[in-house]
């Protein structure tokens, strides 16, 4: 480009941005490595709850009570599951928390230090944004239509440049300040039947003895209720058949 614009097509336009070590312009962009380490943190914990709508609502409490806030829920009669987001400096707490309502069978938690992805970031978005500055300027000084056209389309890759950089920047301060944790939910397991006892002799030997004592105590059972019968019927029986055996044992006289 001629004029001003042609020395922006060499030394502005022409050059992709540089990753550098500080912001430009004098921007400091709140760099992360100076005020300590940043840290991702997420956590999945996996309970056993009586019940299971019960304990979903108070796992969703326990990170609305921090200023947190349940970003996906599914949660039935016997299964639920929740992604929460909790501020990084509340997890500990929430966690513990979580296991007090129902029985931990596992909870894992990791940590990934993104302080120089951060400070990466940071930095290049300084730039970007000062060379989107730049190319505007360029604007004010184009001599011609097709300078402005050269400009314009220059400027808007610069610009969509800068809104991924922006989106980026955005995610990784989010993920840094709220951490996330993902439950899951299930229902606590029915205790086990008890185990039926192997047969032994022993055991064998036990049970013919208690069926012999069962049945001799059922045929004493039956003697004493036929008893009585036979006492008021048998008695009188007996003494008829001796009479009649003596009337039949009598010799007949001639």
């Amino acid at each position: 480009m001629p004029g001003a614009a042609g020395g922006a097509n060499g030394a502005d336009l022409g050059k992709t941005p540089q990753v550098s070590g500080a912001p430009a312009n004098g921007q400091s962009a709140s760099t992360p490595a100076a005020n300590g380490r940043q840290i991702v943190r997420t956590a999945t914990v996996n309970l056993k709850a009586a019940d299971v709508p019960d304990a979903v609502t108070k796992i969703r409490k326990a990170a609305t009570d921090v200023g947190g806030y349940s970003s996906d829920e599914n949660a039935g009669d016997d299964h639920g599951a929740l992604t929460l987001k909790v501020p990084a400096d509340k997890l500990e707490p929430v966690l513990d928390k979580i296991g007090s309502y129902g029985r931990v069978a596992s909870r894992v938690e990791h940590a990934e230090d993104v302080t120089d992805e951060m400070v990466d970031v940071t930095s290049r978005l300084a730039t970007q944004r000062a060379s989107v500055d730049r190319v505007r300027a360029l604007m004010d000084k184009a001599s011609s239509l097709g300078e402005v056209t050269q400009i314009e389309s220059e400027l808007t890759k610069r610009e969509a440049d800068l809104e991924s950089l922006e989106q980026r920047h955005d995610a990784l301060a989010a993920q840094i300040a709220m951490s996330t944790i993902t439950v899951d939910v299930s229902k606590t397991d029915a205790p086990p039947p008890p185990q039926e006892e192997q047969a032994s002799f022993l055991s064998a030997l036990g049970a013919g003895w208690r069926a012999l004592v069962a049945t001799i105590n059922g045929i004493g059972v039956g003697l004493g209720a036929v008893l009585p019968f036979a006492l008021v019927i048998g008695i009188p029986a007996a003494a008829v058949y001796v009479l009649i055996r003596r009337r039949k044992a009598r010799p007949e006289t001639p």
